[in-house]
């Protein structure tokens, strides 16, 4: 024990003496500075983002080399709202001058305005407006004739549906081919005698001519 006591004594004896002799060389001072200096840690500054802006989306490395591609819901086109054809105004015109002549020829005999659509412009029958029928034409289906403006007459078979559901002309075809009638032409049937039609024709294309 006395041994180890002993060897305490000296040891801290020399610890002291070492300590003295570093402090007069100034080896704490230089040893000190020697040591590199601990890293500091740098603090990440997030940049405040300008209101609105939107960060770029995350492509993946297929997409990314792509050529860029069009916005379209920033370029959507308005719908773009057409007006008449010619073709239709023309109609509009063959139509109001049908009128504007039936309610001339009314003041002398009855009459009506008939439509050519596509249909009828070739169709083997035509359909008559019925108060015009169960006011003017027989009760029972009788030959009528049409007479054109060259007076050139034209025999057609006049129709009674049942049950008076309907009321048409047939044979209808032959007039209609020979007159070469088209879609938007306007007619004009005036009831000269009790089973005797004139007819006038107002040509649509006459008036699409003159648009074009």
């Amino acid at each position: 024990m006395a041994d180890a006591a002993r060897y305490e004594v000296q040891r801290r004896r020399q610890i002291e003496e070492n300590k003295r002799r570093i402090e007069e060389l100034g080896l704490r001072h230089l040893a000190a500075a020697a040591m590199p200096p601990k890293a500091k840690q740098l603090k990440l500054k997030h940049k405040a983002r300008a209101p609105g802006a939107a960060a770029p989306p995350r492509r993946s490395g297929r997409v990314a080399n792509l050529p860029d591609q069009p916005d379209y819901r920033e370029n959507v086109k308005k719908k773009i709202v057409i007006g008449p054809t010619a073709a239709e105004r023309s109609y509009a015109i063959a139509k109001a001058k049908a009128k504007e002549l039936e309610g001339e020829l009314r003041a002398d005999y009855p009459t009506f305005l008939k439509t050519v659509s596509k249909y009828y412009a070739t169709a083997f029958s035509l359909s008559l407006p019925p108060h015009f029928c169960r006011e003017h034409l027989p009760e029972h289906g009788k030959v009528i004739t049409l007479v054109d403006e060259e007076d050139d007459e034209f025999d057609v078979q006049y129709y009674k549906g049942p049950n008076d559901r309907g009321y048409c002309i047939t044979s209808w075809r032959g007039f209609a081919t020979d007159h070469k009638l088209d879609d938007g032409d306007c007619l004009v049937f005036q009831l000269i005698q009790q089973r005797k039609f004139k007819v006038y024709i107002i040509r649509a294309r006459s008036y699409l001519k003159m648009m074009s």
